[in-house]
């Protein structure tokens, strides 16, 4: 583009100008006189396009130019290049997306990709990755494809195409209708030009991310591509730099096989092993070019990336540990960086963590590091590289450099040593004391999930609860108590503070008074929590309760609404002449479900994903194969089962996992299966229980649904069906019995609902029916699904028959060929009770007991018969 005098005079009239004012004056005498010529009508193509130049750099400066925008079109659809140039980049920093001249510059695009010579589609191309609309996205994408997949486009245009595409699937990834033609872009991974098959193999990485059972075959072309460049040596001069061949595009075809799992072909497997391990023989050789080191380097840890990735051969990735705990040390920050990036992308995935460890010390070191990405990614690979046998070491190390992390970096230390404690704690004491020293040093930097995530673990072991208490009092006595610490320090005594209440100066009015101590120094919101502990220690210390209403009564008055509530609230219930309600709403808090802890979640939003997405994070094999699991909606390898990764909890996490409500009922269910009447289910909110009566072949269950809570509840529903029971053989049916009244809309406390159902048994089944019960209950709603104690054997007619007959009949059973099964079971009463209790259940379940019929007092007989 040729120098326009006009335009560099106006720009450096504006860089004289000494004040906001004088430059103000200047641009509306420039907006005035273009606005003159834009009327005029032999303007000529040099004056329009300086001054849409000049209407260009008076909007960077923040200037309204909206009177030019027609201009600009006009210039984008022009049939002359030069115009055309300055038009599109017009186009493209002036007009807003919702623009109405959108559709001029559409037609402009269109016309221009279609039907112009080579330079015109290229800037074309170029207009459309800068605007990128949703409109140019859905109606030009399929014009953008064809140029790419057309023979006659020159590699120029070709690479513009792909590079355009990409542009538009990162933008509108819904509207450019990718899963269609994704495949058909595979084979140009191949392209004879390097340059196109580097831009196709970054549109193939973005499309394997979104569709990657459609890009499945691109792995194929990217092994023979890497082969032909690392093994074969083959590629064109112009792309090799520093007699490295084409590292640009090695890197992007490691990073594109990264998105896809080992290869099924075993030829294709060896051959990609073979080109790893050739890399990584490589990169040991230290280059001593600077630009040539950058090259191999950045070849090398992508391969190591992508051999961590397979997860095919531990021989190689123990030679990779080795080769990075060489970089580590690099005196190259950049090197350092990667080597540190990579060693947790390593620990994310090697079997054994002992290649690691040999660099504890370097990696400990690296977080004193002077540069702050790499002191980071030392934080990553310790929290990644962590296990129950180094948890102490590398948790205390954090905790000493916590106090001179940087602020940046402190929130993320303090809650990966929150994580770490808690995943790897194996006694309780070191526990308890990392998180309240943690708290002391980090608490400002601390959102209010990490002190409600230890108050969850206090809640959920009772091993805990009194060793916390003492700590807690402990806290609130000290000289300094930091905020987050009162905390969990007023909720724990509030909670368990009679566990010591007997200890030397651990007295209820001790506790008390170390509260109060500490409350006129801490926020508004830590003060709420000790009120409520206040209020709890009314109930627990019925001595002290006079102290504690005194205290309540002086924060009647508090300017906080908050508070006032609270303290108006809390001395009203304390001060009711009603012992069973102060025990009621100041009871003890249960545990908490076990679910992913709040950390693990916000430590993983942290962790954004770039324009390419991550494959792994740090944190560890556990994490990672969840995150696999999530992704490829499988089910994750149970965990080896040697104790190393289970996390401080009530039960063991390598347990299976049974719905909670079906756990709960299941000491219920057991009796019920000889029991005609009884509780299914006793919760905190609702109590089931069953009423059932059997006529071989068919049977009626009643269900009552009891209200246990303070409030009454409401879309009351209850459900009973069998499996597979819309079929026409189905083993079992169940309907509810007609001439009942429905459910009532709402059920007050302690008050009961009824429904029966008919149950009919047509022949042998398996799986017991499920009960389904839905209700909201202070606006939450709520489903139970039990398991209705009802089997095969309920439906068995009892019969009662001569001892001489039963043999007979016995004798009878075995010359019919019908068999003989037995099965040895072990009873979990006293030997003197079994007898008693075995005859209860078999005569509850359908049998008639035959008495004499065995000479041993002890053994049963019965008969029953299947109708």
């Amino acid at each position: 583009m040729a120098p326009m005098k006009g335009l560099t005079v106006f720009i450096a009239d504006l860089r004289k100008c000494r004040s906001h004012e004088e430059e103000e004056r200047r641009v509306n005498k420039e907006l005035a006189n273009i606005r003159t010529k834009f009327k005029e009508a032999g303007l000529t193509s040099y004056n329009r396009k300086k001054y849409v130049c000049k209407l260009v750099y008076m909007s960077l400066l923040g200037y309204n130019v909206q009177f030019g925008h027609k201009e600009a079109v006009d210039l984008a659809s022009s049939a002359k290049y030069s115009e055309k140039q300055i038009g599109y980049l017009a186009v493209t920093l002036l007009l807003p997306e919702d623009s109405g001249y959108m559709r001029g510059v559409l037609a402009a695009l269109r016309r221009d990709i279609n039907g112009g010579d080579d330079v015109s589609v290229c800037v074309a191309l170029a207009a459309v990755s800068n605007v990128a609309t949703r409109e140019i996205a859905e109606a030009l994408t399929e014009e953008i494809l064809g140029q790419l997949l057309s023979p006659s486009a020159s590699t120029f245009v070709k690479k513009k195409a792909a590079l355009c595409l990409l542009r538009l699937l990162r933008r509108f990834p819904d509207a450019t209708n990718a899963h269609v033609w994704a495949e058909r872009v595979i084979p140009y991974m191949g392209h004879r030009d390097a340059g196109v098959t580097l831009a196709v193999t970054s549109l193939a990485t973005a499309l394997a991310q979104q569709y990657p059972d459609a890009m499945r075959k691109a792995a194929a072309f990217a092994v023979r591509r890497l082969k032909s460049l690392v093994l074969d040596n083959e590629c064109p001069a112009d792309y090799v730099y520093y007699t490295v061949a084409a590292p640009w595009l090695q890197v992007k075809l490691l990073r594109l096989l990264q998105y896809f799992p080992a290869p099924e072909s075993p030829e294709l497997r060896t051959l990609l092993l073979r080109i790893l391990r050739h890399i990584i023989d490589v990169g040991q050789d230290a280059p001593r070019e600077l630009q040539q080191m950058n090259a191999q380097y950045s070849i090398l840890f992508e391969a190591i990336g992508l051999g961590i990735h397979l997860d095919i051969d531990q021989a190689l990735m123990h030679e990779s540990a080795a080769l990075l705990g060489r970089f580590i040390t690099s005196r190259e920050t950049n090197v350092r960086y990667l080597g540190l990036e990579t060693m947790a992308h390593l620990a994310a995935y090697i079997d054994s963590l002992e290649p690691l460890k040999k660099f504890q010390g370097v990696i400990t070191q690296a977080l004193r590091d002077r540069d702050v990405s790499v002191r980071r990614r030392a934080l990553d690979l310790l929290y990644s590289m962590c296990d129950v046998d180094n948890a102490k070491p590398v948790v205390n190390e954090l905790l000493r450099h916590m106090g001179a992390a940087d602020l940046a970096l402190r929130e993320e230390m303090a809650l990966k040593v929150a994580i770490l404690t808690e995943k790897y704690a194996t006694e309780y004491a070191w526990y308890i004391d990392v998180m309240m020293r943690l708290v002391a040093l980090a608490g400002e930097h601390l959102g209010d999930e990490v002190w409600h995530r230890i108050v969850q673990v206090i809640l959920g072991n009772e091993e805990l609860q009194l060793y916390a208490c003492t700590i807690a009092l402990q806290a609130l006595r000290a000289p300094v108590c930091h905020e987050s610490a009162f905390k969990v320090s007023s909720y724990v005594l509030g909670e368990f503070g009679h566990l010591i209440a007997n200890a030397p100066d651990s007295a209820p009015i001790d506790q008390l008074k170390a509260l109060q101590s500490k409350m006129p120094s801490v926020s508004l919101p830590a003060r709420a929590v000790a009120l409520t502990t206040v209020a709890k220690f009314t109930n627990l210390f019925p001595e002290i309760k006079n102290a504690c209403l005194r205290v309540l009564d002086r924060h009647r008055g508090a300017l906080d609404a908050e508070l006032q509530q609270r303290a108006c609230e809390y001395y009203a219930l304390a001060t009711v002449e009603s012992d069973v309600l102060l025990s009621t709403v100041f009871e003890e808090m249960p545990p908490f479900a076990e679910r992913q802890s709040a950390l693990v979640s916000r430590l993983l939003k942290q962790e954004g994903d770039t324009e390419d997405q991550r494959t792994w994070v740090p944190g560890g094999r556990d994490i990672n194969r969840e995150r696999r699991a999530q992704q490829t909606g499988e089910t994750p390898v149970e965990a080896e089962a040697d104790g190393k990764d289970k996390e401080l909890a009530p039960d063991d996490p390598a347990d299976p996992v049974e719905e909670p409500s079906i756990a709960e009922s299941r000491r219920h269910y057991a009796r019920l299966l000889w029991e005609s009447d009884g509780i299914l289910y006793d919760g905190d909110e609702v109590q089931v229980g069953l009423m059932a009566q059997y006529k071989p072949p068919a049977g009626r269950v009643g269900v009552f649904l009891g209200n246990k809570a303070a409030g009454a509840i409401y879309d009351i529903s209850i459900h009973a069906f069998a499996k597979d029971s819309d079929s026409k053989d189905a083993p079992l049916s169940i309907t509810e019995s007609p001439g009942q009244s429905a459910l009532p809309a709402s059920l007050l406390p302690l008050a009961q609902a009824r429904i029966y159902f008919d149950v009919t048994c047509h022949h042998v089944f398996s799986t017991p029916p499920t009960l389904r019960i839905s209700y909201t209950q202070a606006g939450a709603p709520t489903v139970l699904e039990l398991q209705l104690p009802i089997t095969c054997v309920h439906f068995m007619a009892p019969v009662t028959i001569a001892v001489s007959d039963f043999f007979a009949r016995w004798k009878q059973l075995g010359e019919a060929g019908l068999g003989e099964a037995q099965s040895v079971l072990k009873t979990p009463f006293l030997e003197e009770r079994a007898g008693e209790w075995l005859r209860g259940v078999v005569g509850g379940m359908g049998f008639a007991l035959i008495q004499g019929a065995d000479p041993v007092p002890d053994n049963i007989v019965a008969v029953g018969i299947a109708t």
